[in-house]
């Protein structure tokens, strides 16, 4: 998830088991930036830490529509989170 506040936005994450049990969370400031790269940044975030827990079946859930649009290729990623995605 992404939030903004004035001029600084930040991207959060939590990491759950299957059965939902808590793993890690994350929260970092990324100053003044957009809401839409913060929600990405936060996702980025998110499959790295799993990755390097050594998590490999990965399912993503988030509330930017955007975002997930983008990585099921539903419509075009739009240019300012080409970089992340």
């Amino acid at each position: 998830d992404g939030s903004k506040m004035g001029n600084s936005s930040a991207p959060g994450f939590v990491l759950r088991d299957w059965t939902g049990k808590f793993i890690k969370a994350g929260a970092y400031n990324l100053g003044n930036t957009s809401i839409l790269i913060a929600e990405a940044m936060g996702l980025r975030r998110d499959i790295r830490e799993a990755l390097k827990l050594g998590i490999c079946n990965i399912q993503v859930e988030g509330d930017s529509n955007i975002i997930i649009q983008a990585l099921n290729d539903k419509s075009g990623t739009p240019w300012q989170i080409e970089f992340v995605i």
